[in-house]
C-alpha cells in the first residue's frame, strides 16, 4: 500500500512539475516573443517625459503628437478601452520602479475610473505576469480566487487563455505603434445610454488610488488628474457625475491638479464625439490642443 501511495505521490509530482514547466515556457515565450505597449512596460521599456494612463477615454481622447509638439516634451498614451484604475495601477507601480525621465504623470479620470469591472480586462496581457507583485495585486483587487490559483496552482492560468494569447506567440506580428500608444475614434456617432444611470464607485478603490498619489509625486513627478469632455447630453444622465468630480478633487494639493473639461464649450457640439463619454478623431484633436496648452502652465509652474 505504501509503495502504491510513494507511486502515486510520484507521479503527481511530476506531472506538477510537467505543467510548471510547460507554463514556465510558455510564459517565457510570450515575454520574449510578444510587444505592446504593456509588455514594453513590463520589460522598463517605455519611459516618457509625460505618461498618460487611463482607459479609453485617454486612448482615444489624448494624441502625444500633439500633447509633444506644444509642451516640448516627449509623451506617451498607456490608456487601453475597459481598464480602470484599480487594473492599470499595477502598471503605473511597475513604472515607478524604473522610470528616470518622467516629469508628468496624467491620469485619465472618466466616471467609471474608481469602480471596477466583474473580470479582469484582457487578462491575456496580464496574465503572463501574474508572478510580478504589482499586476498580481491589481488582478487580485478585481478576481481574487483566480488570482491566486493562477499564481500558486501549475496550470490553472493556461485554462483561461484564449486561441489569440497563443496564437500571438507563435506568429508575432505587433500592432504598428505610430502614435505613441494613440488611436482615435470615427466620426460615426454612436450614442447608446438614455436612461440616467449612476457610475461604478466604490470608496477603497479610491483610497487605492489616493495613497498611490504620494508614491507618485515622491518621485518628483507631477500627478494631473484629467476628465475629458463629455457630450452635455449624456453628462446629464450621470447622476453621482458631482460626487465622483468632488472626490477627484480632494486629491489636488502640492504636485497634485485636477482639470475638468466637461464644462467645455465643446461639450455642447455633437460633431466633436463619437458616443456620449467618447470624443472622435476632429474633437480629440481639439481637446489634445487644450490639454496641451494647460499642461504646459503646470509644468512651468
Amino acid at each position: 500500500m505504501r509503495k502504491e501511495l510513494k507511486k502515486i505521490l510520484i507521479f503527481l509530482s511530476l506531472l506538477l512539475a510537467a505543467v510548471w514547466c510547460i507554463q514556465f515556457a510558455i510564459d517565457t515565450a510570450y515575454k520574449k516573443r510578444v510587444s505592446n505597449k504593456f509588455t514594453k512596460v513590463m520589460k522598463h521599456q517605455t519611459d516618457a517625459e509625460i505618461m498618460l494612463f487611463g482607459s479609453s477615454i485617454v486612448y482615444n481622447h489624448f494624441n502625444p503628437k500633439i500633447i509633444s509638439s506644444i509642451t516640448g516634451l516627449d509623451a506617451y498614451n498607456m490608456g487601453f478601452s475597459g481598464l480602470f484604475f484599480v487594473q492599470y495601477s499595477g502598471l503605473i507601480k511597475e513604472y515607478l520602479t524604473y522610470q528616470k525621465r518622467c516629469k508628468v504623470m496624467v491620469i485619465g479620470c472618466d466616471f467609471d475610473n474608481l469602480g471596477k469591472n466583474e473580470f479582469m480586462t484582457r487578462p491575456d496581457l496580464f496574465l503572463p505576469y501574474a508572478g510580478n507583485s504589482n499586476i498580481y495585486q491589481s488582478f487580485y483587487e478585481i478576481e481574487p480566487r483566480k488570482a491566486f490559483m493562477s499564481r500558486y496552482i501549475p496550470g490553472f492560468k493556461l485554462t483561461l487563455l484564449n486561441k489569440a494569447f497563443y496564437t500571438r506567440i507563435i506568429i508575432n506580428q505587433p500592432a504598428a505603434d505610430t502614435n505613441s500608444g494613440y488611436e482615435a475614434l470615427t466620426d460615426n456617432w454612436e450614442a447608446t445610454k438614455k436612461e440616467p444611470f449612476t457610475s461604478r464607485y466604490q470608496e477603497h478603490i479610491f483610497e487605492l488610488l489616493q495613497a498611490t498619489v504620494p508614491t507618485i509625486t515622491a518621485k518628483g513627478i507631477k500627478v494631473v488628474f484629467a476628465i475629458p469632455p463629455v457630450y452635455t447630453g449624456g453628462y446629464k444622465l450621470i447622476l453621482n457625475a458631482e460626487m465622483i468630480k468632488n472626490k477627484y478633487r480632494s486629491l489636488v494639493g502640492k504636485n497634485v491638479w485636477f482639470l475638468d473639461y466637461t464644462t467645455d464649450t465643446m461639450c455642447a457640439n455633437r460633431n466633436y464625439f463619437h458616443n456620449f463619454t467618447h470624443l472622435n478623431g476632429q474633437g480629440a484633436a481639439l481637446f489634445s490642443h487644450t490639454f496641451a496648452q494647460d499642461l504646459t502652465k503646470i509644468i512651468h509652474e
